[in-house]
C-alpha cells in the first residue's frame, strides 16, 4: 500500500480578497413601524359582510337600506361611507354616524328615495 504524496489533514479553503462596497444613500431602509388595530372591527361577521357587500360603488346607489339598532332604534338610509366600525348613512334629512356593532340586523326598505 502507498503512502499518498500530499495529505491535508484541515480542509482546504480559498481566500478571496473582497473589495469594500460603495454605501448608496438611497437603499436606506424606512425605521417606521406600523401597528395595526384589531380592536376596530365590526364582530359580527354577518353584518361585516353585508356592509361590505352595500359599500360597494354598484351596490349602493340608491338603495334604501333599513339599519336596526340594538337600543330599537330604526335608522332608514343610504350608505354613505364605511370607515372601520363608523358608518355613514345619508337620511333624508342628515347624515348619521352608526357604530357598526351596534347593528342588529340590515335590510332592504320598501320606500325609495
Amino acid at each position: 500500500m502507498e503512502e499518498p504524496l500530499l495529505f491535508i489533514q484541515s480542509p482546504s479553503f480559498y481566500y478571496y480578497d473582497v473589495e469594500d462596497e460603495k454605501d448608496e444613500a438611497f437603499l436606506d431602509e424606512s425605521t417606521s413601524v406600523y401597528e395595526i388595530s384589531r380592536r376596530e372591527r365590526i364582530k359580527n361577521s354577518v353584518i361585516a359582510k353585508q356592509l361590505h357587500f352595500f359599500t360597494q360603488p354598484i351596490n349602493r346607489k340608491n338603495r334604501q337600506l333599513v339599519f336596526n339598532m340594538n337600543n330599537g332604534e330604526k335608522i332608514i338610509g343610504v350608505i354613505d361611507s364605511l370607515d372601520g366600525i363608523n358608518l355613514k348613512v345619508q337620511t333624508t334629512k342628515e347624515t348619521v354616524v352608526i357604530n357598526a356593532n351596534d347593528i342588529k340586523s340590515i335590510s332592504l326598505s320598501k320606500a325609495s328615495l
